[in-house]
Formats: structure tokens, C-alpha cells, sequence
């Protein structure tokens, strides 16, 4: 059996959708992956998703792991990783907003399978659209290797590298708003005479992506905060390691990868009670409500004075993020795509009546 996979996606800054589609990508066997020829993002990467990538398929069953592909070829798996922009569309610029309202549930409709990463978004999406619930499978994702308790000299190293102070609490916050960056900002602020004086707050990721997310918003004027942008591969697990706690009071995620490799890093976690955060953490991060300026304010006071917490939350994270593996994650995948097969050829083989 042999699968196209798009990967246009890949060619950009890596992120939660790009480390799906090559974490599963290079499990696969005898897949042939088909890209542009250069990185083609908005209009022109769709575009040629639409008309250029169909004729390169060669009749194979294509996996689109990035929400998009063609919606005129229904031999095809697709993957949906949160309907964000029909349940906060004030979270993203208006234009790609209405380009995904109206792409993303006529390609649902028209594939042969659709995949998503939790309970949580596969109940939006059947909220959205009317497809059949058997339609939609959920195959969560999982965590590099790479992320695990790291040395001392590696969390040096990352410190030196990163120009970081000794002690800091770690947010990774893209232009994103439903990162929840303004708030947690303000909540930082507001907690200040309450946390040790030498405790700064690290802010992570690219914030440049206006073109999805619209213009940012959050001031960068914090005092005991600084903004690091997008970091290198080789820096994220001792950046992770490196911190006290990891704060993630996402305002909406359909999975949230970073908190299970702030977890597996033995870093204690802090994350939103709500939407697919809570499904992902399964009692193993500390919650507060992400729409709650004092609610975040007490969890980031609670996780600074209280080392019995961030000892506890620092045990019991590496045994959970242990469960969610990239191998299983493409077993799953692996799996579905040969049951579709197997059904293809069982149809192609019955006799017509």
C-alpha cells in the first residue's frame, strides 16, 4: 500500500501541525510525500493544494495532515486538529478565517475519513458539521524523545545560549490570542509583589503570523518578563527543563502538545481547565481558568511558594507524557489507512449484482 502524504505544511517554522506531519510521516512505509517546490503559504499554497497537487497523487489515497487539501479528491484522509476558527473566529485574521469556514467542512464532508486529536474536537466538529459521528476518528498525538529531564550542563548551556536568568517560569505564546498571552500578562503583573524577586517570566514563540492571527495584542512592557521569539529545536527540551513551572492557560486548544513535553521534561505545568487542555492533562497539571485574570494570578502564585506542588507535579509528569508516543500515534495511523484500503479493494472485488 502505498500513501501520498502532503506536506506542504512542513516547509514552515515548526509547530504542533508540523511535528504531526513529520513525527508520522517518517514512520510510515512506502509513502511518497509531495510538496511545492518552494514554501507556499495563504492564497498560493492553497492554490496548489487545489489544482497542482491532485495530479501528483497517482491514484494513491492521500493524507492531508494539516486541516487542508483537495476537496475534489475524496480518496483522502484528512487531519483536523480543532475547529477554532468556527468556535473563536475573533481569534484570527477575518480573511483566513472565512477562507477555513468555508474549506475546511466542504472537505469534511467530501474525504473518506477525517481524524482528529481528542474527544473534545471531535465533538466540536460534529457540532459544525453534519457528518456521520463514524466518520471521525481520534488519534491523539504524541511526544519526541528529545523531551525528557535534561542534564545540568545542557540546561546551562540553553540558559548561556538564550541570554535567560537563573529562575523563570516559561509561557510559549504565539501571535495567537487564544494563547491567552494579555491575560497571563496581567495576571504576572499583578502577582509580582507576591512572587521571589529574582523570578522572571520567560515568554517563548514566534508572534509574526498576523496573517492568521491578525495583529497582536499583548504588551511586551511587563515588568520581570522576557520575550525569547521562536527557538531552535535543540534549545526547547533544556529551555523546558530548565524552568520552574510551565504555564500553558491556553484559552482554546484541540490537543496541546506542550504541556505533555513540559511534563515529560519533569517540569511542573500549569494549564487551562477547559477545552481539550483538561483531556490532555488528565489530572496531572495544575488548572486554573483561563478566562480568569485572578484564577491564572493564583495558580502562578501557588506554583512559586508552594515547592511541595512543583515537586509533586514534577513526578507524576514524566509517567504520563510516557503514554502518548509518535510510534503509536503512526500505528494508528498506519492502521487506518490499510482498514480503508482493505475495504477499496474489498468493494473493487465484489462481483456487481
Amino acid at each position: 500500500m502505498s500513501i501520498a502524504v502532503n506536506t506542504r505544511v512542513v516547509a514552515f517554522q515548526m509547530g504542533g501541525q508540523q511535528r504531526v506531519a513529520a513525527e508520522v510521516t517518517r514512520r510510515l512505509e512506502d509513502v511518497k510525500e509531495i510538496r511545492p517546490g518552494r514554501p507556499l503559504g495563504g492564497v498560493k499554497g492553497h492554490l496548489w493544494e487545489q489544482l497542482a497537487l491532485p495530479l501528483r497523487i497517482g491514484g494513491r489515497l492521500l493524507w492531508s495532515p494539516s486541516a487542508t487539501g483537495p476537496i475534489a479528491y475524496a480518496r483522502q484522509v484528512v487531519t483536523v486538529h480543532d475547529v477554532a476558527f468556527l468556535d473563536a473566529p475573533d481569534c484570527f485574521a477575518p480573511a483566513f478565517q472565512r477562507l477555513y469556514a468555508a474549506l475546511v467542512p466542504a472537505l469534511i464532508r467530501r474525504v473518506a475519513k477525517v481524524v482528529t486529536v481528542s474527544e473534545f474536537s471531535r465533538r466540536r466538529i460534529l457540532e459544525h458539521v453534519a457528518v456521520d459521528p463514524e466518520k471521525i476518528a481520534v488519534i491523539g498525538n504524541g511526544v519526541c524523545g528529545r523531551f525528557r529531564p535534561q542534564s545540568p550542563d545542557a540546561i546551562a548551556a540553553a540558559r548561556a545560549a538564550l541570554r535567560l536568568p537563573a529562575r523563570y517560569f516559561l509561557m510559549q505564546a504565539t501571535a495567537d490570542r487564544r494563547k491567552n498571552l494579555a491575560r497571563t500578562l496581567r495576571a504576572w503583573r499583578a502577582v509580582l509583589p507576591d512572587l521571589p524577586e529574582d523570578l522572571w517570566l520567560v515568554v517563548s514563540g514566534s508572534r509574526e503570523r498576523t496573517h492568521v492571527f491578525g495583529q497582536k495584542e499583548a504588551p511586551e512592557d511587563t515588568p520581570r518578563t522576557l520575550f525569547i521569539g521562536y527557538v531552535a529545536e535543540e534549545l526547547l527540551a533544556p529551555l523546558i527543563a530548565g524552568a520552574e513551572a510551565f504555564l500553558f492557560p491556553s484559552l482554546y486548544e484541540g490537543f496541546g502538545i506542550p504541556i505533555l513535553e513540559a511534563m515529560a521534561c519533569a517540569t511542573p505545568v500549569l494549564t487551562s481547565d477547559a477545552t481539550a487542555t483538561v483531556e490532555v492533562a488528565d489530572g496531572h497539571a495544575l488548572l486554573v481558568d483561563p478566562g480568569d485574570e485572578a484564577s491564572i494570578a493564583r495558580g502562578i502564585v501557588d506554583l512559586a511558594r508552594d515547592p511541595a506542588l512543583r515537586a509533586r507535579l514534577a513526578a507524576i509528569g514524566p509517567p504520563h507524557a510516557a503514554k502518548f508516543t509518535w510510534d503509536d500515534v503512526a500505528s494508528r495511523y498506519s492502521a487506518l489507512f490499510e482498514g480503508l484500503e482493505a475495504v477499496r479493494m474489498g468493494s473493487a472485488l465484489r462481483p456487481a449484482a
